[in-house]
């Protein structure tokens, strides 16, 4: 193997390793978006058509209002920050309809968010499969295909990415060797010279 060879060869192993861990914050933001969606009303959001590709939820009610638990034990409910809304909405209205180009792939994304930010309600990814007749490992190839379409595209476009709420979506996601620490904030994932495509309202606070 010549140096010129040994170049691209290591260029492409950071490449794949900077995808892979791209692929960890972009499956994150799909479930926080879920998790968002879950905590709103769903009937006030536009478009229609994407609230179709999202299942139907029925939250637990007191008097008509949505209710959960709180630190202290009272019975409260979570409400997404503004942020955390801006962000669903850059999943939906951006990576749901200019990312993705299948409608299957975009149902698979939907209902493997909400299972997992819901599982007791939504039932897990193995049985929505059974349920709805499809091959579990081939629906779960289709949704790391599109996961990692999703952070290429991403990439090759040099654009910033928010990062989740960490704090709300790590008990949420199953375990991995990426340190959550070091994606606290804004990342930026571009090639040398790059100008990078920007978004102020999805800036967090300093």
């Amino acid at each position: 193997m010549n140096q010129k060879s040994a170049l691209t060869f290591e260029q492409l192993n950071e490449n794949a390793a900077l995808i892979m861990e791209l692929s960890f914050v972009v499956r994150a933001r799909i479930i926080e978006t879920a998790d968002t969606m879950l905590h709103l009303n769903v009937g006030m959001i536009r478009p229609s058509a994407m609230r179709t590709f999202w299942p139907d939820y029925q939250d637990e009610t007191i008097g008509g209002h949505s209710v959960g638990y709180g630190n202290n034990g009272s019975r409260t409910r979570y409400v997404p920050t503004s942020k955390a809304i801006s962000r669903a909405e850059e999943v939906l209205y951006c990576w749901m309809t200019e990312y993705v180009q299948d409608d299957e792939r975009r149902l698979i994304l939907s209902q493997y968010g909400m299972c997992i930010a819901a599982p007791k309600k939504m039932g897990s990814f193995r049985s929505f499969c059974e349920k709805t007749g499809r091959v579990r490992r081939t629906a779960e190839r289709r949704l790391d295909a599109q996961i990692i379409d999703i952070s290429t595209i991403i990439w090759k476009k040099a654009q910033s990415l928010q990062c989740p709420d960490w704090s709300r979506v790590s008990p949420m996601l199953p375990k991995s060797g990426i340190d959550l620490g070091k994606m606290a904030t804004v990342m930026y994932w571009m090639d040398e010279g790059a100008k990078p495509s920007h978004n102020p309202e999805m800036q967090e606070a300093a």
